[in-house]
Parts: structure tokens; C-alpha cells; sequence
């Protein structure tokens, strides 16, 4: 039995791994697809409704969501973990103008440079 040490030291994609060992769980690529629409759909629902908006059950349906995510790329043989530290590294990078300035769309938005080169994630699929 897995120590809850062992457990706090887990990557995402260990943990949903661990549950699908488990529960012997096949890779199943439609379940995933239902999964990840199903937790993305119910986070959307906490949300949607401003007025009764509970914080808790929000990080809840995120965390749901991140799970389903994880267990979708380890149906697929994706590298996860690895491709969100390169798109983390390539936005900060392509956030920076020739300039070295940041620019800003009207509503917000951190405008891409677009001269940086694209994360390249192709070795991870």
C-alpha cells in the first residue's frame, strides 16, 4: 500500500496512474474523451452561476479536470508534465516584444510575439 508520503510526492501523471493500475483500468480513448468533456462541463456549471458561486467546490472541478487531463495524455502516451513546462517556457518567451516590452490587447490579453519561434512538441507524442 502507497504511504500518504509517497502520495504528496506524486506528479499528476504518477497519481492517475497509480488509479488506473488500481482500479485495472484499460486505456480507453472515447472514455477519456468523455471524462475530460464530463469534469469540463461540470466546472463550467460552478462558474456559470456567479450568483451561487462556491470557491470550494469550483477548485474542486478544476482539480477534476486537471485528473481527467492527465488520464487522457496517459491513454494517448503523451508527456504531459513535459509539454506544459515547454508551453510555460515558450509563453514567457513569446510574451516579450523585439523590445523587450510586454504589449497588452484591449481586453487584456498578453500579445504574442510573433517573430518567436512555436513550442515544438512533436517528440512528446
Amino acid at each position: 500500500m502507497i504511504s500518504q508520503d509517497d502520495i504528496d510526492a506524486m506528479t499528476p501523471a504518477e497519481m492517475v496512474e497509480e488509479f488506473a493500475t488500481t482500479a485495472k483500468q484499460p486505456a480507453n480513448k472515447e472514455m477519456s474523451i468523455d471524462l475530460v468533456w464530463e469534469e469540463a462541463l461540470e466546472w463550467y456549471d460552478e462558474v456559470n452561476f456567479i450568483s451561487h458561486h462556491h470557491p470550494v467546490a469550483e477548485l474542486k472541478e478544476m482539480a477534476d479536470l486537471i485528473y481527467v487531463l492527465y488520464g487522457r495524455a496517459r491513454v494517448m502516451g503523451y508527456d504531459l508534465q513535459e509539454a506544459v513546462a515547454r508551453v510555460h517556457k515558450n509563453n514567457m518567451g513569446r510574451m516579450k516584444q523585439p523590445d523587450g516590452t510586454v504589449k497588452f490587447r484591449e481586453d487584456g490579453k498578453v500579445m504574442k510575439n510573433k517573430d518567436y519561434p512555436k513550442v515544438d512538441l512533436s517528440d512528446l507524442v
